[in-house]
C-alpha cells in the first residue's frame, strides 16, 4: 500500500509544472461548496465511507504503527480506531449491515494480481471492530463497489482485470479495465463505472449484464495527470471522483460532463457522501488525502454543470 501511494504521489509532484493550462482544463461547477478540512494529521488516507447512522470510517497508514480503520462518532469527535494491523486496506463498501474493506492493497499484489490474484475482502463489525475474511482471489481489491442486488465489484489500478462477487463466490477477470480504480454503480444496476487512474484520464462503463460491452462514459484527455482514484455516486447517477495528481474532485453528470467540484486537495484518494439529518450528513460529500486530511464539502449534492 505504501509502495502504491508513493509511486502516485512522486508522479503527481513530477506532473505539476505539467499539467493542462486552465484554460484547457475542466470548468468549475456552478455552486461548488467551500471545502471544509475537519481532521488532518491522520496518516495517510485511502478510504473512505459513512454508515447509515451518519459515522464516518476511514482506513489510514500511520507515519508509526500499522495500518488500521479509524471510525468518527460525528463531526468534531475524535477519531478512534476500529481495527487495527489490517494488510493494507483498500476499497469499502456496505453489505448486510457489516462492513466489507478490501485487504492486500499493495503494489506487489497488484501488479501480480491479474495472474496471482492474493487479495480479498473482511467482513467487519462497525460497531466493534471485530472482522473475519469474507472472500479471498481479488486482484487488489483497490476499488470496491455494491450493486442494488447485493452483488460486489472490485478493481486493480495496476492490472486490467475486474472481479465480481456474489454470494461469496469470485469470478477473477470478470470484465476488463486497464488500471481501474474508483467504483460505482448506477442506481438501476445496469452499469459498472470504472475510473482509470493510469494511463487514459477517462470512467469507463461496463454493462453488467454483458461485461464485454465496456464503453468510455467521460474523458479529460487533457488531464493527462489527473490520476482518477476512488470515486462514488448521489442518488440520481452523478459520479464523484478524486482527481488525485491534479489535487481535485470532480463531479461527472448523468451525460459525461465533467466539472471541478473542489480545487487545492493534497491528493485526495477517495470521496463518500454522508446520510441520514445527523452526524455527517447526506448530501455532503467527504474526502479523505494522502497527506492525512479528512475534508468536507457541504451540500455537494447541490453542484451543477455550468456549460
Amino acid at each position: 500500500m505504501r509502495g502504491r501511494h508513493a509511486a502516485i504521489a512522486f508522479a503527481a509532484v513530477i506532473a505539476t509544472g505539467a499539467l493542462a493550462s486552465p484554460a484547457a482544463a475542466a470548468p468549475d461547477c456552478a455552486n461548488s461548496p467551500s471545502p471544509r478540512v475537519l481532521y488532518s494529521g491522520q496518516g495517510l488516507l485511502e478510504s473512505v465511507i459513512v454508515g447509515r447512522a451518519g459515522r464516518l470510517y476511514f482506513s489510514s497508514r500511520p507515519s508509526v504503527g500499522t495500518p488500521r480503520l479509524l471510525k468518527v462518532d460525528h463531526p468534531g469527535a475524535p477519531p478512534r480506531v476500529l481495527a487495527a494491523d489490517l494488510d493494507s486496506p483498500g476499497g469499502m463498501v456496505w453489505h448486510q449491515r457489516h462492513l466489507l474493506v478490501g485487504f492486500g492493497d499493495s503494489v506487489a499484489n497488484g501488479s501480480q494480481g491479474d495472474d496471482d490474484p492474493a487479495s480479498g475482502l473482511l467482513r467487519m463489525n462497525a460497531k466493534t471492530g471485530a472482522h473475519s475474511t469474507y472472500v479471498k482471489g481479488l486482484g487488489m481489491a483497490n476499488g470496491v463497489a455494491r450493486a442494488p442486488d447485493g452483488t460486489i465489484f472490485a478493481s486493480n489500478d495496476f492490472g486490467r482485470r475486474l472481479d465480481r462477487i456474489a454470494d461469496r463466490k469470485v469470478t477473477h477477470g470478470w470484465a476488463e479495465v486497464e488500471s481501474g480504480n474508483g467504483l460505482a454503480v448506477d442506481p438501476s444496476g445496469r452499469f459498472l463505472y470504472v475510473a482509470q487512474t493510469f494511463g487514459a484520464t477517462a470512467i469507463q462503463r461496463v454493462e453488467i449484464a454483458h461485461p464485454g460491452n465496456v464503453e468510455t462514459f467521460a474523458s479529460a484527455p487533457e488531464e493527462q495527470n489527473a490520476f482518477l482514484d476512488g470515486m462514488t455516486r448521489d442518488r440520481l447517477g452523478n459520479l464523484y471522483a478524486a482527481a488525485n495528481g491534479a489535487g481535485e474532485i470532480w463531479r461527472i453528470d448523468t451525460k459525461g460532463r465533467i466539472c471541478v467540484l473542489a480545487h487545492g486537495l493534497q491528493n485526495p484518494s477517495a470521496v463518500a457522501f454522508g446520510r441520514g439529518m445527523r452526524r455527517f450528513q447526506g448530501g455532503n460529500l467527504y474526502a479523505v488525502t494522502f497527506s492525512g486530511d479528512v475534508v468536507e464539502l457541504p451540500g455537494a449534492n447541490r453542484a451543477r454543470f455550468a456549460g
